[in-house]
This record gives C-alpha cells, sequence and structure tokens, in this order.
C-alpha cells in the first residue's frame, strides 16, 4: 500500500527488537498468564508503533497501523481457507507423537470432544493464539522482512525469537516437564518453539501477511494436545 512504503521498518525493528530483550529479562523475574499477554504483547508493541509511525508522519491513523501488522482491508481471508486444515492435521501430528494421545481417544470415544473442541478452540484463539502471532508474526516478523529485505531471513529471525521466548516458560512452569532444569528447558523450548515458529512464519509469509491465518494455525495445532490438559473430577 502507498502509506505503508513511507514506514521506517529498520528503525521500527530496533525499537521492536528493543522491547523484546527488555521483556525477555522481565519474564524471567514475572512469568505471565495469558491474559498478561494482552498488554505485554499486543497493546503495549501497538502502542509504540503507533506512536513512532505519527511522529514520523502526524496524520498516520491506527488504522494504518492496524495494516501494517497484517489486518488490511481486503486481505482478511487470504490463506484461510488452507489454514484450517492445516492446522488441525499439525495438531493431530502432534498429538499422535506425544504420550497423551491415550487420553484424547478417551476424550473421543466420551463425546467431550464435541464441547471441549468449540470451548477451547475460543480461549486459544483469545490468548495465545492471538496475542503471540500479532506480535511475532504482525509486528516483529514484518518489520524484519522488510529491513532484511528477506522473507525467509526474517522467518528464521523470528523463528529464533520465539524460541528464546519459550524458556522462561519450560524452565519456571511447574506444568512443563522441563521445570527446574535449565538445559532441558532450553531445549525443549527451541525445539518447541523454532519449528513452530517457522511454520507459522511461512503461513504467514504465504498468505500475503493476513495475520488471521497464523492465528488460526496456531490455534488449531494446540487445541487436540490441549484437550488432555484439562482435569475431570
Amino acid at each position: 500500500m502507498p502509506e505503508e512504503s513511507r514506514l521506517d521498518y529498520r528503525c521500527e525493528s530496533y525499537v521492536v527488537v528493543g522491547y523484546f530483550a527488555v521483556y525477555m529479562v522481565y519474564l524471567f523475574v514475572h512469568p505471565e498468564s495469558e491474559f498478561e499477554h494482552w498488554l505485554t504483547l499486543v497493546a503495549v508493541p501497538f502502542a509504540l508503533l503507533f506512536a513512532f509511525q505519527r511522529r514520523k508522519m502526524p496524520g498516520w491513523s491506527l488504522g494504518r497501523t492496524l495494516a501494517s501488522v497484517g489486518f488490511r482491508r481486503g486481505n482478511l481471508t487470504s490463506g484461510v481457507a488452507w489454514a484450517i486444515p492445516l492446522g488441525l492435521v499439525l495438531s493431530g501430528l502432534q498429538l499422535a507423537v506425544s504420550r497423551n494421545r491415550v487420553e484424547f481417544l478417551e476424550i473421543v470415544s466420551s463425546g467431550r470432544v464435541l464441547y471441549l473442541f468449540p470451548l477451547l478452540f475460543v480461549f486459544l484463539l483469545f490468548t495465545a493464539g492471538f496475542t503471540e502471532e500479532f506480535f511475532f508474526r504482525g509486528v516483529v516478523q514484518t518489520r524484519l522482512a522488510r529491513s532484511l529485505r528477506s522473507n525467509l531471513a526474517a522467518i528464521a529471525v523470528v523463528s529464533f525469537l520465539f524460541g528464546l521466548y519459550h524458556v522462561p516458560y519450560a524452565y519456571l512452569n511447574p506444568n512443563w516437564p522441563s521445570h527446574g532444569d535449565l538445559q532441558a528447558a532450553i531445549i525443549a523450548a527451541f525445539t518447541q518453539g523454532i519449528a513452530g515458529g517457522l511454520v507459522l512464519g511461512i503461513v504467514y509469509w504465504r498468505s500475503r501477511e493476513n495475520l488471521i491465518a497464523p492465528i488460526l494455525v496456531h490455534t488449531l495445532i494446540n487445541v487436540f494436545p490441549g484437550m488432555t490438559q484439562i482435569r475431570f473430577g
């Protein structure tokens, strides 16, 4: 778009990567809840971008900042048709190699999947699915792709950052098998984070930077495994 061509993506890259560095230190001090991510991964980065863009171009609008992270009018269905089946397939594959596949089969056979799937989908869509994709793909990958002039380089860098982002959770969260073991936490976080980051980064790129596509894939990847984490009784 004409207005996007006026953005200083190189300086914006410095701003958002610098913010991420500070944020990582903060995460080791205060591991966040899913809902706190709406402040740190959405509201604050968006406000920083808007303030930076408005300072450069006084007539800049909130809508243009939204467009610059992947919410562009006329592009909101790009990639969605194949993102949904891709997310379901990846979720099933992840579950197939996990230790919880027996629990999932029990959930399916009991019929609980009929209400757990939509409930968990909505919850994940408005938590990690949205907040993490907004920041890592919409904010960081977009800036790096322009400043590095390479989508593949941006995807690689952001996938590394996505893995790094999961380290404090893998180390500090008692629900992770790597809890309390820094080496195991780093291995787990980077193995899952980099693999997931590569897939989601490619989805964002191939959907013509429609942020809805990786949000759907991210959400669906987590749905089936997430069902097995819910305890009854």
